[in-house]
């Protein structure tokens, strides 16, 4: 019987205690190599009093050993019960918000980490607003650090209330709320008997209940990542990221807008008849057509969006952006390269409040914003909710390679309207003008009453 994997993050403002829960987690199921175990405690004897640093089990890097703080995404495995799970403890420091964010991309769940001693923090609510925003609908809130303040279930009772109002906006599916000390184990792997007052599950068997689907998405989605030649025949190499192939199924493949059957399929160098998404395939079809790295293969009755304008909201690393700056960016979308700009932005979500939102000019380093794209070239895409693979974007500096940000694609947007778009530039060039020789507090004069003349 195969093992279903599990994978999960845990996420959080920083010092709320995500790596020792991990740790600790790793620990308590039997996950851990014994030379782990005694590296640990020779570095623990060292510089933390003799007690054992759970922590340090995750913090591979010597600067997060020193600091004890968590840099970079480290990602762990292990085995329970007949299920396998794979996870990322992200960091919590906000000028590390990207690292968190590649590792929510590719999560089942979220662990959101909250210190029971503490109020709840602007990077727990940016965190929680991320998984939402990758897809995570499976959400455990550990309210940790309970036996700082003396297991109080009022406490407890307050955070999760405060939680809730604050996420209210996000519709999370499944959400459940465990009060845990990560550092002694009370409610990760057995049920604590000093909490007794709590009647809910462990943090594990949450775990284990967790009912995963690779993607849900039926359309077949196949992504083009190298061409190339054997004999007489061309075999396109790529992922299938959805649905099913088979052998005589007719699809249609972009940008080039071309119909074709597949002939051929190889999974793991063998031809077999038909296979299934998440896999590594090289297929052929029954006539020659352009195609390149970045093309995008589907369904003959079941299509993608196929346009050069998104709507989407994006996670911004970079320094700030300008939108008057009229910046130029490489979008990274399915496998394509292509020419973009930020045509607008429509507003800048509020991580103190996500009923509310900003409108500006403007994108700060790790701000959330809603904007729309337009790309230098038609190319083939889906909203993020149907497919998480061929709905998500990365927006990168031409001369840097650097990522500025990465997002997900919420609507399609029809064709630009040229002559709009020339009013609005007019319009700004004309307001531009009038700031630079007048200030930018001046106010034109009210026309006169019978002005336009009749």
């Amino acid at each position: 019987m195969t093992e279903q994997i599990i994978k999960f993050l845990t996420a959080g403002n920083v010092d709320d205690g995500k790596s020792t829960l991990i740790g600790r987690l790793l620990y308590d199921t039997g996950a851990l190599y014994l030379d782990q175990i005694d590296e640990v405690k020779k570095s623990s004897e060292k510089s933390f009093d003799g007690d054992l640093d759970f922590s340090l089990f995750l913090d591979g890097l010597i600067s997060e050993r020193a600091q004890k703080i968590t840099i970079d995404v480290a990602y762990r495995y292990f085995s329970y019960r007949g299920k396998k799970f794979i996870i990322a403890d992200a960091p919590g420091h906000e000028q590390y918000t990207r690292n968190m964010a590649v590792a929510a991309s590719n999560s089942d769940c979220v662990i959101i980490l909250i210190d029971a001693t503490k109020s709840i923090k602007t990077q727990t609510i940016r965190h929680s607003f991320i998984a939402n925003l990758f897809g995570i609908k499976n959400v455990i809130v550990a309210v940790n650090k309970m036996d700082l303040v003396g297991f109080d279930y009022e406490i407890f009772d307050a955070l999760t209330k405060s939680y809730l109002e604050k996420t209210a906006e996000l519709g999370f599916e499944n959400i459940h709320f465990v009060p845990i000390a990560a550092i002694s184990g009370e409610n990760l792997v057995k049920k604590s008997k000093k909490i007794s007052w709590y009647s809910g599950k462990t943090l594990i068997e949450y775990l284990l209940d967790i009912k995963t689907n690779a993607n849900t998405h039926e359309a077949l989605r196949f992504q083009v990542q190298n061409v190339v030649k054997h004999g007489v025949n061309r075999y396109y190499q790529g992922l299938l990221a959805s649905g099913k192939i088979s052998i005589g199924d007719a699809v249609m493949i972009y940008p080039a807008q071309k119909p074709a059957k597949i002939t051929q399929i190889f999974h793991s160098g063998l031809e077999v008849k038909n296979a299934f998404n998440n896999s590594s395939l090289a297929i052929a079809f029954d006539h020659e057509i352009d195609i390149d790295r970045g093309a995008l293969v589907s369904n003959f009755d079941n299509h993608p969006y196929f346009s050069n304008r998104t709507n989407g909201h994006l996670v911004w690393f970079g320094n700030d952006f300008d939108f008057k700056d009229a910046q130029n960016f490489l979008i990274k979308i399915n496998h394509n390269y292509l020419q973009a700009r930020i045509e607008k932005i429509n507003r800048i979500i509020d991580v103190n409040d996500l009923r509310s939102s900003v409108r500006r000019d403007s994108i700060a380093m790790n701000e959330i914003a809603d904007v729309n794209i337009s790309i230098s070239q038609k190319t083939a895409f889906d909203l993020f909710k149907s497919n998480k693979s061929t709905g998500s974007f990365l927006l990168i500096d031409k001369t840097t390679n650097e990522t500025l940000a990465c997002g997900v694609i919420t609507n399609f947007l029809p064709k630009e309207d040229k002559i709009q778009n020339r009013q609005e530039q007019f319009l700004t060039e004309l307001s531009d003008l009038v700031n630079r020789y007048f200030g930018r507090d001046y106010a034109p004069p009210n026309p006169p009453s019978h002005f336009p003349p009749k």
